[in-house]
């Protein structure tokens, strides 16, 4: 038994430096979350996992629209893979971003974005579904195992983003 968990947990580590099934790293990612902790240890989950090159961070959802809109973004010379958004926040919470995030015009768009919530509340996780542009949720705290599962399923494994999206 002891063996076994210890297989488990280093498959993560083994598949990753697995020569023949290396892991594109994505380019840029953009968190946001108002808790500064948060922000911090998901820095931390993701750059220990080695699966971005940059990440961005804001702390609410209009400050996640105006850097959506910025020169700094949309002059970007690498494409912005991911958005991680807690729906749960002061200020323009999660939900009002993505009624926003909706109509915004698809070259300010992410590949992908998902939602991060504390909260595992039905009428939440309901809600969600009413966006299309929302791959998926997360719960907190984001793990090392959920961000490379993640990656995996969405991003593949160095295979072409068309390919992914069939």
């Amino acid at each position: 038994m002891p063996a076994l968990a210890l297989q488990c947990l280093s498959l993560p580590q083994t598949y990753y430096h697995q020569p023949e099934k290396t892991m594109e790293m994505l380019q840029r990612i953009l968190l946001i979350d108002d808790d500064e902790i948060t922000n911090y240890m998901n820095m931390r989950v993701l750059n220990k996992a080695e699966i971005v090159k940059h990440i961005d961070v804001v702390t609410d959802g209009q400050a996640a629209l105006n850097y959506l809109a910025s020169p700094a973004h949309l002059n970007a010379a690498q494409p912005l893979d991911l958005i991680l958004v807690d729906i749960k926040m002061s200020g323009m919470d999660g939900f009002d971003f993505l009624e926003h995030y909706q109509h915004l015009p698809e070259t300010q768009k992410a590949k992908k974005l998902f939602a991060l919530s504390s909260s595992a509340s039905f009428y939440d996780l309901h809600r969600l579904k009413e966006f299309q542009d929302v791959d998926g949720h997360l719960s907190k705290p984001l793990t090392q195992a959920d961000a490379l599962a993640l990656v995996k399923e969405h991003f593949g494994d160095g295979a072409p983003e068309e390919a992914s999206d069939l």
